[in-house]
């Protein structure tokens, strides 16, 4: 069985970060964190049959969808 710990908290001041700086850097963020996730969860497909195995699929092509969606965002917050 895999197990993680990771916080979500932040406990450091971003004050000096200026703010299109701070949403480039949760955006890249969440994109690694998500692909983590879709990654653990990849491991339980084998381990599941039938209607429980087709959604945890879904589920994980919603990581990846999600990502895609992301990456848009982060290329077009870059080019601005």
């Amino acid at each position: 069985m895999h197990t993680h710990d990771h916080g979500h908290e932040h406990h450091h001041d971003h004050g000096d970060i200026p703010p299109a700086e701070r949403t480039k850097a949760l955006l890249a963020y969440m994109i690694d964190h998500n692909e983590h996730h879709a990654e653990e969860l990849a491991e339980l497909v084998d381990s599941l049959e039938g209607p429980a195995r087709k959604r945890l699929l879904e589920a994980i092509g919603s990581f990846e969808v999600a990502n895609v969606q992301l990456r848009e965002v982060l290329e077009l917050v870059e080019g601005a």
